[in-house]
């Protein structure tokens, strides 16, 4: 059986499609096999999915915040980070959440994302607004708290004091307020 010589057209195909269709489709509408169809990506340099769209997907994400996947999982799921569903090479499916959609997402929900473990030009474009919410969660090392202190936060917390006041009063991370408050409040 002869080679059939791809066209332009095709190619193009190819270029629109991935990410967008799985290999067994494109194969399918282009009348070639699956192996030619991958072969021809890997010759074109479009094999891989994620090179080509400039998204994240969701356990990249979480390696890059320092999180469980499933944390991220549940801010897509729970709390609307916007994501895309994009096919791969075969059968499966991955969620994909672009950087700038990430970004936008963590400006509104500053207090679910501790920002002092994102290394800087890890997620890029990184907005302004970065660093300085870094610095401010930036990571003070683990010290017992005192019953003075959690009674101290509770009195902050009551009287209306934010987390970002409490949490610079008291020397800690607003993570660290988040987590001692919440777990003060199960008593």
């Amino acid at each position: 059986m002869a080679r059939r010589k791809w066209t332009t057209e095709e190619i193009d195909f190819l270029h629109e499609s991935v990410g967008n269709m799985k290999v067994p489709t494109m194969a399918e509408k282009l009348n070639r096999t699956e192996e030619a169809v991958v072969i021809k990506m890997k010759r074109l340099g479009i094999s891989c999915t994620r090179n080509q769209t400039g998204y994240l997907i969701v356990s990249q994400l979480a390696r890059l915040l320092k999180v469980d996947h499933k944390t991220v999982r549940l801010w897509v799921e729970n709390h609307d980070l916007k994501c895309v569903a994009r096919a791969t090479r075969f059968l499966r499916k991955f969620y994909f959440i672009h950087p700038e959609d990430f970004w936008n997402w963590a400006e509104v929900n500053k207090e679910k994302v501790d920002f002092s473990r994102i290394e800087p030009k890890t997620i890029l474009p990184e907005p302004e607004w970065f660093e300085a919410e870094r610095e401010t969660h930036k990571v003070i090392t683990y010290k017992k708290w005192t019953i003075k202190e959690e009674k101290e936060l509770l009195m902050m917390l009551s009287n209306g004091s934010s987390l970002k006041d409490a949490a610079r009063r008291l020397n800690r991370s607003v993570i660290s307020i988040q987590r001692k408050y919440s777990r003060l409040n199960k008593f």
